[in-house]
């Protein structure tokens, strides 16, 4: 990768007449990787790792709520549709291909923040805290961004493909996460003032640690998130890539809306859950047809305040849920009643046994962290039915599928060679071992 995106550096050379340079301009917005290699510019390198994540992330976001039950796309766009419909077997769709402000980009912005975080992190590993200022909290930082790129690719692609490498699961790349979050952690040993990303780096091992069935590794991590605790993508309403995009996908160009079967998201008691409450708008759809709906959440009361919405990457109502699901039975139900009398719901008052709470579990689950990135996950490893069906009509023509994680795409299979063809994974479900 011979460019690196920072916004806060760029140059256009203008060639006339000389015809032998005229391939020979510098991309606008981009600086030569030997710039990441002074020392004088590791700020300026992690602030890059830093927002193209958050631009990648907010794209994540969009597009794993397209693929489940938690929005629909709202376009006439035919190239949109595999997603919405989880066409099965599709690896040439714009998952693979779209960059981080499209509502179908996953695999190559959060592959491309990545790859910085970790030319951060070995960068950083190899200068003194003479050469670099702060350079303990960069460290943990690049890892920290490190950390949510890998969790997030393995929450969305069945497999990935790392520096050229052959293809990991999804297990694997869960385990590459938390030890990014396990550098962070040790990184800020002894560092004063970082109690936030402190917070995080855990947070994020917890969430990890679960997916990996470590249960008592996700529990030990998750009682250390304080209440309240929130670690956001910070989005700016003055930079297109920096909006939050799942405001702009629904509110701003009526591309997005949410599905049909998550407008009225209720508890087993039959109370519609404020934490996943909908709002009608008039914005146009760009269908022409679709009814437009956005998460009350964000929701907002000007087109400036609404893009500025923060993205939650990470926060305590996710611990707490990580927390009921290791520990189930009584504490769970505890753990949930408590989240429940915060926004007046009634209390859980039903069975107790094994499949119940699991129940109760993912089921809260899919209310309080509604919009966020968890749903497609949650779906495969569960094993929850598909909603729409596999099979019913999709409303533009063909079938929805049966695809619960998205496979490997063609741009990394036909351009890395050490991808084995003979053991890329579907994604189709009932066709794979569950994570």
């Amino acid at each position: 990768m011979p460019w690196l995106a920072a916004a806060a550096v760029g140059a256009v050379f203008v060639v006339a007449c000389d015809t032998t340079r005229l391939l020979d301009v510098k991309a606008p917005n981009s600086v030569p990787m030997t710039v990441f290699q002074d020392p004088g510019n590791a700020a300026l390198m992690v602030s890059s790792v830093i927002g193209d994540f958050e631009c990648a992330f907010g794209g994540f976001v969009v597009a794993e709520g397209i693929a489940t039950d938690e929005l629909q796309d709202a376009t006439i766009t035919a190239a949109n549709w595999q997603l919405d419909r989880r066409d099965d077997g599709f690896t040439s769709g714009s998952y693979g291909t779209s960059a981080c402000t499209s509502t179908q980009g996953i695999y190559t912005p959060l592959s491309t923040a990545r790859w910085e975080a970790d030319q951060a992190i070995t960068n950083l590993n190899g200068w003194t805290n003479a050469q670099v200022a702060n350079r303990l909290t960069l460290l943990a930082q690049a890892n920290v961004y490190a950390g949510f790129s890998y969790a997030a690719l393995g929450m969305a692609m069945c497999q990935a493909s790392f520096d050229m490498g052959p293809q990991v699961d999804q297990k694997g790349i869960f385990a590459l996460a938390e030890k990014r979050f396990t550098d962070a952690i040790a990184a800020l040993q002894g560092v004063t003032g970082q109690t936030s990303l402190l917070n995080a780096a855990y947070l994020g091992r917890a969430r990890v640690r679960l997916f990996q069935r470590n249960s008592a590794g996700a529990i030990a991590d998750a009682q250390l998130i304080p209440g309240g605790f929130v670690f956001n993508a910070a989005m700016d309403a003055t930079n297109s890539r920096r909006y939050n995009h799942t405001y702009t996908a629904i509110s701003t160009s009526g591309s997005t809306t949410v599905e049909a079967a998550s407008r009225t998201l209720a508890t087993e008691a039959g109370e519609v859950d404020p934490r996943s409450a909908m709002t009608r708008l008039s914005t146009n759809p760009s269908d022409g047809t679709s009814l437009i709906y956005i998460p009350a959440k964000l929701n907002a009361s000007s087109l400036t305040a609404g893009q500025a919405l923060p993205h939650p990457i990470a926060r305590y109502a996710e611990a707490q849920l990580i927390l009921a699901e290791a520990q189930g039975g009584a504490t769970a139900v505890g753990i949930i009643n408590t989240m429940r009398a915060a926004v007046t719901l009634k209390p859980y008052a039903g069975a107790t046994d094994a499949t119940s709470i699991t129940n109760l579990i993912v089921d809260e689950r899919r209310r309080v962290l509604f919009g966020e990135g968890f749903r497609a996950f949650d779906i495969e490893r569960f094993n929850l039915a598909l909603v729409p069906a596999p099979g019913a009509t999709y409303r533009f023509g063909g079938v929805y599928g049966n695809t619960v994680c998205l496979p490997l795409p063609d741009r990394e299979v036909v351009n890395n060679p050490n991808v084995d063809p003979t053991k890329l994974i579907s994604g189709v479900k009932g066709q794979f071992p569950l994570p």
